[in-house]
């Protein structure tokens, strides 16, 4: 399942992408991450709680960055693993940035795929999902940069 979407901040360029690069501080932005540690270059290991349906989840894994165009263009692939359910998740991740009259658009494509028990809720309630945390991305994300420091 592929899901697109986009949102803007009213931040420059340079400031969105440097934020980007420091992954401790973006993870504080993506709901439901527990922890996340750097694990050798690129790569990141980490642990995400969600809920999808009516079912809980807590997904370990690994994210490796395997493409950054500073500043406008970042690649990444994820895989993880909830033990309780059995459920494997991976993803490839694109996001883009482009500078606009107010500050800066930010795209974003994740290529999805899910299997394992918590697959039984099928694409629309997992597309919910997955559009529901991004969402809450962009709003956690806005007010990380726009608030003033």
């Amino acid at each position: 399942m592929i899901i697109r979407e986009t949102f803007e901040v009213e931040v420059p360029l340079e400031q969105v992408w440097a934020f980007l690069q420091d992954v401790p501080r973006l993870a504080t932005c993506v709901p439901g991450v527990e922890k996340v540690e750097e694990i050798g270059s690129e790569q990141y290991r980490g642990q995400l709680a969600v809920r999808i349906g009516p079912l809980s989840a807590r997904f370990e894994g690994i994210v490796r960055i395997t493409r950054r165009e500073p500043p406008t263009c970042l690649e990444a692939e994820i895989e993880g693993r909830d033990g309780a359910s059995g459920s494997f998740v991976k993803a490839a991740f694109r996001g883009t940035l482009e500078p606009v009259a107010k500050g800066t658009r930010l795209a974003c494509e994740v290529n999805l795929t899910l299997r394992g028990r918590l697959a039984q809720f099928g694409s629309p309630v997992f597309e919910a999902t997955a559009r529901r945390m991004i969402a809450e991305f962009a709003r956690r994300l806005r007010e990380a940069m726009e608030e003033p420091s």
